[in-house]
């Protein structure tokens, strides 16, 4: 790739940092705005102000997170079927990097109160141990199929990739069905009632109070040691999958930090349709998030055949950003291209699209709504989640390795 070409994708990518860093001030203001004495107009005007700013900021993350994935191949499904199938670690270190850098900076950010993780469906959610365990298993099983993750398959197509556009339209279709059709009932009515009894999902308070440091430190510990186990000769010390993992990090940090922050602002200044952060309606449409694409991909999809009847949210604006961000990346680098894989490889990416679909649902999030953003508020079900993703990811690629040499 020329060096003009280097320069015009680094100068998009500093331009949406700025661009979410001037939100992220502006949402800061209104937060703490006294809107008393405000007129209705002016209300009207700052809430429009703030939905604009997460919106725009949900895309330009999604942007992001497209253009990194896009360049460095990152992936959690390899990350998590490479220790057995190549025995190469080194993208299992990048999300090693992602959470070692995501986990401190969404605490620090919970700590300083620009975020209130605890009013997140990963802490204040039931505890579905049988959900996380079954949809986890059965969500990694499918991104081997689908030959990647939530994130990838997406970047797949917005990179030309047939395949990758088949698995999006499963995983649309079988977690649109697990949300609000004829699989939701059997998760909401059978497998959702499956809960222990937490008041709180936060780790930290699992283990009688410990200080929250001391969690965050025993983490980190272990994820540094991991990356800095790597050979000499690997991959890994390559400056490019640290600074992937990194930067993957930075951006589920600065996705809670928007949202944390709208959270705060909007019963802030509109007090006759928000009681405070307690009320309902705020909670479930502007409950604090970061990334995920279990909810998101199913309802951008209701977003594009409604229109009329939907508003675009954080998470429709992040799916449709990866794809753009995936798309101007593969422009750029020139290696945008239509592919289309064999026959065989279709069935794959069907089957494995409708497992990721019910999946993610079941188990309340994906390998980047559970295994990052979950993960980074140190929520209970999060690890379970990605432990057994993890399990089923090994296991389907055993399976597809023992299906192979059978029919070698």
């Amino acid at each position: 790739m020329s060096k003009s070409r280097k320069a015009l994708g680094a100068a998009l990518m500093l331009g949406a940092v700025l661009w979410i860093a001037y939100y992220i001030i502006r949402i800061k203001a209104y937060a703490s705005l006294n809107a008393q004495g405000l007129s209705d107009g002016q209300v009207h005007a700052i809430k429009k102000s703030i939905e604009t700013a997460v919106v725009v900021s949900g895309f330009l993350l999604g942007g992001l997170l497209g253009a990194v994935v896009q360049r460095s191949k990152f992936c959690i499904a390899a990350a998590c079927h490479n220790v057995v199938t190549t025995r190469d670690l080194t993208q299992t270190r990048a999300y090693a990097m992602a959470l070692f850098v995501a986990i401190p900076a969404t605490q620090l950010l919970y700590r300083a109160g620009f975020v209130d993780i605890s009013r997140s469906i990963y802490i204040s959610s039931p505890f579905t141990w049988f959900s996380y365990i079954a949809g986890g298993f059965i969500f990694g099983v499918g991104i081997v199929y689908a030959g990647g993750c939530a994130s990838r398959i997406l970047v797949r197509a917005g990179e030309g990739n047939l395949g990758g556009l088949v698995s999006v339209l499963a995983f649309i279709f079988s977690s649109g069905a697990t949300l609000w059709g004829i699989t939701a009932t059997v998760r909401a009515n059978y497998l959702d009632k499956l809960t222990l009894n937490l008041k709180s999902q936060y780790l930290p308070n699992l283990f009688g109070q410990a200080p929250v440091w001391l969690t965050v430190l025993l983490i980190e510990a272990a994820l540094l040691i991991f990356m800095l186990r790597s050979p000499k000769d690997s991959e890994w010390r390559k400056l490019k999958w640290p600074l992937a993992g990194a930067a993957i990090g930075l951006i589920i940090a600065a996705a809670w930090w928007v949202n944390g922050l709208a959270f705060k602002a909007l019963p802030n200044v509109d007090t006759f349709s928000f009681s405070g952060p307690d009320d309902p309606m705020l909670l479930q449409a502007w409950g604090p998030k970061s990334l995920t694409f279990a909810l998101a991909d199913a309802q951008a999809f209701r977003y594009i055949i409604l229109w009329t009847g939907e508003t675009i949210n954080f998470a429709v604006a992040t799916v449709f950003g990866v794809i753009a961000g995936a798309f101007i990346s593969a422009l750029i680098s020139g290696s945008f291209n239509w592919i289309a894989p064999p026959l065989q490889q279709f069935k794959y990416n069907l089957i494995g699209g409708l497992l990721m679909g019910f999946g993610a649902v079941l188990a309340m999030g994906c390998n980047i709504g559970q295994g990052l953003s979950g993960i980074s508020t140190l929520s209970a079900g999060s690890f379970l989640t990605m432990s057994f993703i993890f399990v089923g990811a090994i296991s389907g690629a055993k399976f597809m390795t023992w299906r192979i040499m059978r029919e070698a």
